[in-house]
């Protein structure tokens, strides 16, 4: 229990030093990029200008809090702690790291798609639903990985 709350408190303590780095401008434009593709692969007007997202209909800044960095911190974080083998802890983190970074994309272009179409949805959608689905994404990946983790491995 101890090992967990220091490893969640590391994965915080990393986080708020990612904030402030050069690693976060990286993680920024990566997925401000990676929308973008995934907008025009879906057929919305969208041009993009650093991490700046706009067309007619919506203009989206990406920020850190954009990013899945947040949340794979989380899930590393406990992850890392779990008692089980190595291998297990890299692939569960290479597994979720994927799983999130595909979520939090997925997120993005629907939060474009609610900003185009219901507006004053919005809000509730970006600060309270989609930022709940992905924190439980995490949280419920690691309960399932953790599950099929054994102690002897």
């Amino acid at each position: 229990m101890i090992s967990m709350a220091l490893s969640l408190m590391t994965a915080s303590l990393l986080y708020y030093g990612y904030l402030s780095s050069s690693i976060s401008e990286f993680a920024e434009r990566w997925t401000a990029l990676a929308s973008y593709v995934f907008l025009k692969i879906i057929g919305v007007k969208v041009q993009i200008h650093g991490t700046t997202l706009a067309s007619s209909d919506f203009t989206v800044r990406i920020i850190d809090e954009c990013t899945a960095v947040g949340p794979i911190l989380l899930m590393s974080g406990a992850m890392l702690a779990y008692p089980t083998s190595g291998i297990r802890k890299l692939l569960g983190v290479i597994a979720g790291t994927l799983l999130l970074t595909i979520l939090n994309l997925f997120r993005i272009v629907n939060l474009v798609w609610i900003d185009i179409y219901y507006p004053d949805f919005m809000e509730v959608a970006h600060l309270v639903i989609w930022q709940g689905i992905i924190v439980l994404t995490a949280i419920i990946y690691w309960f399932l990985w953790a599950e099929r983790s054994d102690f002897s491995s």
